[in-house]
């Protein structure tokens, strides 16, 4: 019997979450904690919902929608729907689905946006049969850092300090109190506006923001730099990581646009490369963009090596009919 209940917010239902979405992705599990740790940084504000599927009892999926916390406009939609790959086939899928649509349907949402891995062959023939459609492509990148090699990146440091520009780590400027922060936020607003994505984008309230940055929600201030001039921040590269004792994750790296082609953001990831080197992190992920090809670029370089493909799915609603 199939059962499609509310989504408790609870360790319980956190681990069926995790159990769930790391059966389809054994090479990049994610545990209850991260799972938990989203939700708290997502913005209470904006739409979330979620429910999970049980067959004869035993819970083996879960659907969501939510407004991104970046998004803009309350016209899109982003949803995630995962059965465990043991009980495909079953109607499970079906069944979310269908509690997702009429769920939405009071929003009256416009756009509805689906990531699904290219090796997921029963998710992309799901997808493709309820009128999704490519969007674009987002990989998965590793770096080794056991094999890292540092010799043909000698004097791309110098060559941004001879510049005038500093690097310092968010450890060290957060000693300065809020005014980091505070220009942290400007720095944002600025280059989240240059970045190419599926939905109109804003930067969330300075309050929720600072969220983000708390390191209980997973960032390294240790491990995260800044590149200043003259006082002020041009670029920035994180790192974070959530319940994971062997890699790190890439958080936002951006540079100014004015100050772009100097060798910024190279000379940033070399920094966050050094410090993972130092503290004996196995490797560094990151995730990036088929709109942004030269970020691609810089990590191939320094040696990252592609694993899976997102492929980024658009279904186009208008007064509650596909088009």
């Amino acid at each position: 019997m199939i059962v499609v209940r509310p989504f408790q917010y609870n360790e319980s239902d956190y681990q069926v979450m995790a159990e769930v979405y790391s059966a389809l992705a054994p090479d990049a599990p994610l545990s209850a904690v991260e799972w938990r740790i989203r939700d708290e940084l997502h913005n209470p504000q904006l739409p979330l919902y979620r429910f999970v599927g049980e067959l004869d009892g035993k819970a083996v999926g879960y659907a969501e929608y939510y407004q991104p916390t970046w998004c803009a406009d309350p016209c899109h939609l982003t949803i995630q729907l995962c059965v465990h790959p043991a009980y495909h086939r079953r109607g499970l899928g079906n069944a979310l689905w269908n509690q997702l649509q009429h769920a939405w349907q009071p929003l009256q949402p416009h756009h509805i946006w689906l990531n699904v891995r290219e090796d997921w062959h029963t998710g992309l023939t799901f997808a493709g049969h309820r009128q999704f459609h490519e969007s674009r492509r987002v990989w998965s990148s590793r770096l080794d850092l056991a094999s890292f090699n540092p010799e043909p990146f000698q004097g791309a440091i110098e060559r941004v300090t001879v510049q005038g520009i500093e690097i310092i780590s968010f450890a060290r400027l957060a000693e300065t109190g809020e005014h980091f922060w505070e220009e942290l936020y400007e720095f944002e607003q600025q280059t989240t506006r240059d970045l190419l994505t599926s939905f109109p984008i804003t930067i969330p309230t300075y309050k929720q923001w600072r969220k983000f940055y708390q390191p209980e929600h997973g960032i390294l201030w240790e491990g995260s730099f800044a590149a200043l001039h003259n006082g002020h921040i041009v670029g920035i590269s994180m790192l974070e990581t959530i319940d994971n004792d062997s890699d790190v994750e890439v958080g936002f790296t951006a540079v100014r646009r004015d100050y772009r082609g100097r060798g910024i953001a190279l000379a940033l990831k070399l920094f966050t490369i050094a410090y993972g080197r130092e503290m004996g992190i196995s490797g560094i992920r990151t995730d990036n963009d088929s709109t942004n090809l030269p970020m691609w670029h810089i990590n191939q370089r320094l040696g990252f090596q592609r694993g899976p493909t997102w492929i980024v799915m658009h279904r186009h609603e208008q007064n509650g009919e596909v088009t």
